[in-house]
């Protein structure tokens, strides 16, 4: 490394010359970027409903209704007109309605009055769509042109709005966060110019992070929103570390030249060290089978790896070329000194353990025991959008339609599974060829344009509303009694899609990946731990002392009775993880430092001083990201994501200020006996009281 830091130093600016280049390519790169706006795409293939999705396209040629579209009309007739109006809709694939269901040739007060009401009452027509996603927005506002007074629900709506937000709302995130940043960096240097420094190291790391996503085919919506600002929030620390030890070895009396390469040694290991925590705990979320956890996962653990390289190598280079810049906008430090929080710490140590072992078992079991939401994107009260969702729930109840695809052939098994779904309650329809002509006509006569939505070369399909969310114990109710009427009429030789089914898969799949996510987060960082320290004790202690915090911050949801997005769980669980507990290894490399020169009370109290300045920045900046992100993003995902992640940033920085010290204290033996070459000041009293005892 030393070698390679007099070059760094040496060809700086060549360095700048080749970044400025690559951050041009990588504009380029971002404008070819493709964004997927829905979650249901990051299934895996072999689950039931994606395979249903992909028979459906391959036997019809069509995909279920998307958008629900209500329209004010004068007649039936009139209503007939906007269906054909509707139809020619740019991107509109198909539109069902009443003529779908009933014979129209029949006066409606003698057709069955349930059905009727379903698609008209009361001067409305309601109409389901099959909509092309690609440019949701422009589809949508399309539709809201074909008549006055449309109104318009469904993941069309949806996927639009999240197409709408993180397009318009990622720079104002971005604008939001950098004046925090900047405070925040403020506050804690001692120049005026160092904030613009860490500010611009990272952000090279940001725009190379973004301009290689285009290399990964596309990238989800929630990945695009939210890596940006994150990864600057998880890595500032690496610049303010290699900064320090540049201005360190400045006092020392070397040459900027020197001081650079010499920082840029002592730099790497720690920052290495660091950012391998973050990484590994990103990287377990490849291992999800819901590829969104991969999606974020690679994105993250590339942007950390950026982040590193521009700190190690763009950053010196910058910094050697504007030290005189930084000379002359020096200032004393604005931060307060907390050295008084390690009298605290001891004084408090034992009301501290007590309180860790009060809220072990409740935050452990609140934290498992939430409500969830699987999927759904969400979006402000106060929009068009959700006002119009809420009008069409309110006058034809809250329907979802499915699909259902068995083997075309057995007339007498599509009449009994028919009829076995009919006594289902929450079915309000049934639409299949055995519903709509006479069984009595072969199929051989039946014209293929009419029955093109029913019937196949080889599958008849039966279309489904039922009156249920969209996600729910009685949407999945509905989707389980459904399942087994299916296997009981045809084994495993049928194919069952629609939202609710959709949504039921992404909450087994999800589920299933926490043991998983969570246990190679654990494990991978515990191990870094492990070989950063060559230690056994010291993996649990940090690693315990950081799950407490996400604990404790999962739990909130619980007693708070709120329902939250188990996406957004699950990702938390593992960033707050990898993010903090970096703040956990800096506090315990510090401490030891000086517990070989001092014993434990001593060294608590030292440490506390120091690690609290270095600490609180990239804290707060994690938190202000994290609010920012809940205050200004109008998906709910993303605002969940950040409320969680503010809460959670602080629970892990007062976790690592006031209680790791606490357990570094009492398992201060442990430490030393489990610690390879760790060598300790012996500490009388502690030491005393072991050999007494032997």
């Amino acid at each position: 490394m030393r070698k390679l830091s007099y070059l760094i130093v040496r060809y700086r600016k060549f360095i700048l010359i080749v970044t400025a280049i690559l951050c041009v390519l990588s504009v380029v790169g971002i404008m070819q970027l493709k964004i997927n706006y829905s979650l249901q795409d990051y299934l895996p293939q072999d689950v039931p409903s994606s395979q249903a999705i992909e028979k459906l396209d391959d036997e019809f040629d069509m995909t279920l209704p998307n958008a629900q579209v209500l329209v004010p009309v004068q007649s039936v007739q009139d209503a007939l007109q906007v269906k054909t109006d509707l139809s020619r809709s740019d991107g509109v694939i198909s539109v069902l309605w009443l003529d779908d269901s009933i014979d129209m040739t029949v006066p409606l007060e003698l057709a069955d009055q349930d059905t009727v009401e379903g698609f008209y009452k009361d001067g409305m027509a309601l109409y389901q769509l099959a909509v092309d996603t690609d440019d949701a927005q422009g589809k949508l506002e399309q539709i809201y042109t074909v008549r006055e007074g449309v109104r318009v629900s469904g993941n069309l709506v949806d996927l639009a709005n999240a197409q709408f937000s993180s397009q318009n709302e990622m720079s104002k995130i971005t604008l939001f966060i950098i004046p925090f940043v900047l405070i925040i960096l403020l506050l804690s240097t001692h120049s005026w110019m160092e904030p613009v420094a860490f500010a611009i190291a990272i952000g090279v790391g940001v725009l190379f992070n973004m301009g290689t996503n285009f290399l990964l085919g596309e990238i989800s919506f929630i990945t695009q929103t939210i890596a940006s600002v994150l990864q600057l929030a998880v890595s500032m620390d690496y610049a303010i570390f290699l900064l320090n030890q540049f201005n360190h070895h400045r006092k020392e009396g070397y040459k900027p030249e020197e001081a650079m390469a010499l920082g840029i040694q002592k730099a790497v290991t720690a920052v290495a060290s660091s950012a391998a925590t973050t990484v590994f705990g990103f990287l377990a979320l490849v291992f999800m089978r819901f590829r969104l956890g991969a999606d974020l996962g690679i994105v993250m653990a590339k942007g950390i790896f950026f982040s590193f390289l521009s700190v190690v190598v763009f950053m010196p280079a910058f910094i050697l070329s504007i030290y005189k810049l930084i000379d002359k906008t020096i200032h004393r430090s604005l931060m307060p000194n907390f050295s008084f929080l390690g009298r605290v710490v001891l004084k408090a140590r034992w009301g501290l353990i007590i309180l860790v072992l009060i809220l072990f078992l409740p935050s452990f079991l609140g934290s498992r025991n939430n409500e969830f939401i699987y999927g759904n994107i969400g979006y402000p009260d106060e929009a068009r959008i959700s006002e119009d969702r809420e009008f069409i729930d309110e006058q034809f109840g809250i329907k979802q339609q499915m699909s259902l695809l068995v083997p075309k052939g057995n007339i007498p098994n599509e009449l009994d599974l028919e009829a076995k779904l009919k006594e289902i309650p929450e079915i309000t329809s049934v639409i299949s060829y055995v519903s709509t002509v006479d069984k009595a006509i072969p199929y051989e006569v039946i014209d293929d344009g009419q029955m093109s939505m029913l019937m196949s070369d080889h599958y008849t399909n039966f279309i489904i509303t039922a009156e249920i969310p969209a996600e729910g114990d009685s949407s999945f109710d509905v989707v389980t009694r459904i399942r087994e009427i299916a296997a009981s009429e045809y084994g495993d030789e049928y194919y069952f899609n629609g939202l609710s089914v959709v949504m039921m898969d992404m909450k087994t799949t999800i589920e299933a990946d926490e043991k998983i996510v969570n246990g190679l987060a654990i494990l991978a960082i515990a191990l870094t731990i492990m070989i950063a320290f060559r230690s056994l004790s010291l993996p649990l202690i940090l690693v315990f002392t950081i799950e407490l915090a996400i604990w404790i911050n999962l739990s909130v949801p619980y007693f708070s009775n709120t329902a939250i997005s188990y996406v957004g769980y699950l990702i938390i669980s593992t960033v707050q993880l990898g993010a903090t507990v970096d703040y956990a290894i800096f506090y315990t490399d510090t401490y030891l430092g000086h517990r070989q020169r001092l014993k434990r009370k001593a060294a608590i109290l030292r440490s506390a001083g120091e690690v609290v300045q270095s600490l609180l920045p990239p804290a707060l900046i994690l938190t202000c990201t994290g609010i920012v992100l809940n205050i200004i993003s109008s998906l709910s995902i993303v605002s969940e994501l950040g409320a969680i992640l503010a809460r959670g940033a602080v629970l892990s920085f007062l976790m690592v200020i006031f209680v790791l010290p606490c357990f570094l204290y009492y398992f201060d033996y442990i430490i030393r006996k489990t610690t390879l070459g760790l060598q300790l000041v012996p500490d009388q009293v502690l030491w005393r009281r072991r050999k007494r005892n032997k």
